[in-house]
């Protein structure tokens, strides 16, 4: 049976600047935490165009986003 790779991209607020990472990884920084998570759930979008999964996770809280 495959085993699916769930691809996580969280999106919080670092010394005045909204970063987004995909497992961990850099994925990009932005103005706002409502540009962040468009950022996040765009990329998490596409992973799941290409039939993989993926999440959202927001703020210290690591709230889980719709997408």
């Amino acid at each position: 049976m495959a085993r699916t790779t769930i691809r996580t991209f969280t999106a919080a607020q670092l010394k005045g600047v909204w970063s987004v990472t995909q497992n961990g990884a850099f994925y990009g920084d932005y103005q706002s935490r409502e540009q962040a998570v468009a950022g996040a759930r765009a990329g998490a979008r596409a992973v799941e165009e290409r039939g993989g999964a993926a999440c959202v996770l927001v703020g210290e809280a690591r709230l889980v986003a719709p997408h």
